[in-house]
């Protein structure tokens, strides 16, 4: 960090006249010059380009000013009439916090009615969304002006990407907490000078829909061993009941088929009938000589099942905010992924998962994402006037506390 204070001290050496206290701090015009007009002034509201007396701001540096009527002239010694605070312009320094009895930088002048100049030259940034690049917290500021020199910069951080339910939005740029209520705290941007919040973060897509369940089976091979109730001849149908009893019980019995029929005790000759034996038995086309009791048949059938449908793509990623870490552009929401598919082996039906949808994109500078978080302040304030700025060197909202 580089903060340089630079006030000017007077009367560091040497004899102190009294003409030279008049020329340093002014007098008022049209009127004898007084004593009095020099004690130190310690009222919270006053305005030093007025015709205001006495005339002596209150600082930590003149704190040997009386304030009373009983002053000396030794009292004068190493005395301010502003106390100004510049930021190197190759200073870039990270979230830079003050309170109003702040000692490192303002020597305890915050809360005191001299004039008090903030120069930003370099620039003042958060890398945290929950922080603000510059705060001044809650307290009593008077007569403090904040410049932002062209080439300045207060940058907030962007909002992260990712799911709805978290905080996606954009950081703050500057905070300012004055509860001061006679006296504003007075900003000025240069024509380059920057006060952008962070934009909001985009939303991951959502994930597409999952495929509908399919209807399918399997087929299933068994045999009946040998089985009676047969009268000799074949009997179609009492095959059928056959394979049907020998089924285990996830068989669909509606889809069940006898693929073939051999006889256990075949006799020499049955009455009837147009075959011999001699002309033997077909037990896959069912013809044949047929003449036994008992049968063994070789049945097939179908259990029925779903296959689940494809799983649903994944959304894509949303974009980050544009913001300190991604000055150049917001980022971009990616592409969701594409669903993968069930089968049914048997069939050859398919049934595919939607592919997910693609992520939002972050906001620019200050803005909220189409379908996110929402831009941060640029300027966050209480009793504190925004008196220069255009819409380029201010991007974001300016907004009460």
């Amino acid at each position: 960090m580089s903060i340089t204070k630079t006030q000017t001290k007077y009367f560091t050496s040497g004899p102190i006249k009294f003409s030279e206290i008049r020329d340093t701090f002014g007098d008022l015009s049209g009127t004898p010059v007084r004593a009095s007009d020099y004690k130190r002034n310690v009222d919270v509201d006053v305005d030093w380009a007025s015709d205001t007396s006495p005339r002596v701001p209150d600082a930590t540096e003149n704190e040997d000013v009386s304030s009373s009527t009983d002053w000396q002239v030794s009292g004068f010694r190493d005395t301010i009439t502003e106390y100004n605070v510049v930021q190197d312009a190759s200073s870039s320094d990270e979230e830079l916090e003050y309170a109003v009895n702040n000692t490192s930088d303002w020597n305890n002048n915050l809360g005191k009615n001299v004039n008090k100049n903030f120069d930003i030259k370099g620039t003042i940034y958060s890398n945290e969304v929950s922080k603000y690049a510059l705060k001044f917290t809650s307290g009593d500021y008077t007569n403090l002006y904040i410049d932002v020199n062209d080439g300045g910069a207060i940058y907030g951080e962007g909002g992260a990407a990712g799911d709805p339910s978290q905080n996606l939005d954009g950081g703050g740029a500057l905070y300012i907490n004055n509860t001061l209520d006679v006296d504003n705290v007075s900003i000025v941007i240069g024509n380059n000078g920057k006060i952008y919040a962070g934009g909001g973060g985009g939303h991951d897509g959502n994930q597409g829909n999952s495929g509908n369940s399919l209807s399918c089976y399997t087929l299933e091979a068994w045999n009946t061993g040998s089985v009676g109730g047969f009268d000799r001849a074949y009997n179609p149908s009492t095959a059928l009941d056959k394979c049907k009893s020998a089924a285990s019980g996830s068989i669909t019995l509606g889809n069940v088929n006898v693929t073939s029929a051999n006889q256990n005790s075949v006799r020499s000759r049955c009455r009837g009938g147009t075959y011999r034996r001699g002309h033997g038995w077909n037990g896959t086309n069912f013809v044949g000589y047929a003449c036994s009791p008992d049968w063994t048949m070789t049945c097939s059938g179908r259990i029925n099942n779903n296959v689940s449908g494809g799983n649903a793509g994944n959304g894509g990623n949303g974009g980050v905010g544009q913001g300190y870490s991604n000055q150049s552009n917001p980022g971009s929401g990616n592409s969701g992924n594409s669903g993968n598919c069930g089968e049914c082996a048997v069939t050859g039906a398919r049934s595919c998962g939607n592919t997910g949808n693609a992520g939002i994109s972050g906001g620019s500078w200050g803005q909220a994402s189409n379908s996110g978080g929402a831009g941060g302040s640029a300027v966050h304030k209480k009793n504190t006037a925004v008196n220069q700025y255009s819409s380029n060197t201010l991007k974001g909202g300016i907004t009460n506390i």
